[in-house]
């Protein structure tokens, strides 16, 4: 859900947003349409993309009755306009995700939103901005804990 309510600023940072499930279409459709998705979502039912790119959670594959076969393990590529990758996330827990805001800070982009909530300190010798990349998380969210330090002038590191 964190994906759809932050997807305008995700298109209005000139980034596109594509997901692949290992659900069947319909299921897929059925979310989706439930939940107002305006991001292309896709079908992977059977996970042959997933495993052609050993992306399976091998701790989920042992009984194909189990609901959560052929999941993947939890990941965000990143692709230039070529589409080649350029940035990969991956997490090996399914329950784990990177936030959008921890993740435009992992792309050298701190200025997602979360400096509005920062703390500066100061001393004679630097300034020091600490912030979170996000300001709410959930269980499971991975988020940034971010130092900016900026020495006063005359100082050197």
């Amino acid at each position: 859900m964190e994906l759809q309510s932050r997807f305008d600023e995700i298109e209005g940072r000139g980034l596109g947003l594509v997901a692949i499930l290992y659900d069947p279409p319909a299921t897929i459709k059925a979310f989706t349409g439930a939940h107002d998705i305006e991001f292309p979502v896709l079908s992977d039912e059977g996970s042959e993309v997933i495993r052609r790119y050993d992306l399976l959670n091998r701790e989920q594959e042992t009984d194909p009755g189990n609901r959560f076969f052929g999941i993947p393990y939890p990941g965000t590529f990143i692709l230039d306009n070529a589409g080649r990758v350029t940035e990969r996330f991956f997490e090996q827990r399914y329950q784990e995700r990177f936030t959008v805001s921890s993740l435009l800070t992992r792309l050298a982009d701190p200025a997602s939103g979360a400096a509005r909530d920062a703390t500066l300190i100061e001393t004679n010798h630097l300034e020091a901005l600490s912030y979170a990349s996000d300001s709410v998380v959930a269980p499971g969210n991975r988020f940034s804990l971010l130092v900016d330090v900026t020495p006063k002038a005359g100082m050197h590191v």
